[in-house]
């Protein structure tokens, strides 16, 4: 029974916290009936300050009721294009979305300090890369596939 138990907790712990980095979903009500123009609304706990074109939103800043922020391009209602994105632990993203995910050149600014550089494709480390310790010291310099490190590339001795 124990054993049981210990793996439900796991399971669960893993299931909660490997979504941490997640971005919030952008609810649609409220702009079908919103002219073209900049808008200031609240929606389910959201907070929207966007511009609103052809009854899809083209850019802004959006607060979820969790304090998580986001501010930059938007296509209809998923988050595109360049921006940033502030979770409320204290963790940052700046650089390429594509439908509400990391996607293209980005650096991800974790809670302890810490920062990579690189390229992301579907929320993951994919492509050349860099990531640096809270000191800004350069820890490992390579390439990723799919969040994986494939190849890290070796400082060469002067």
């Amino acid at each position: 029974m124990r054993h049981i138990v210990g793996i439900v907790i796991l399971v669960m712990t893993f299931g909660f916290t490997s979504y941490a980095q997640d971005l919030n979903t952008i609810p649609p009500l409220g702009v079908k009936d919103r002219a073209d123009g900049w808008h200031v609304y609240q929606v389910q706990g959201t907070t929207f300050d966007v511009e609103i074109l052809g009854r899809r939103l083209t850019q802004g800043t959006i607060i979820w009721f969790d304090q998580s922020k986001y501010s930059g391009g938007l296509s209809g209602f998923n988050i595109t294009g360049k921006g940033t994105y502030e979770w409320s632990d204290g963790q940052r993203y700046e650089g390429s979305f594509k439908d509400s995910k990391r996607h293209g050149k980005g650096t991800m600014y974790y809670a302890d300090g810490s920062k990579h550089y690189g390229k992301w494709k579907n929320h993951l480390k994919h492509g050349k890369g860099q990531t640096y310790d809270k000191n800004g010291d350069l820890l490992v310099d390579g390439v990723w596939k799919e969040g994986v490190l494939v190849k890290e590339n070796v400082k060469k001795k002067k």
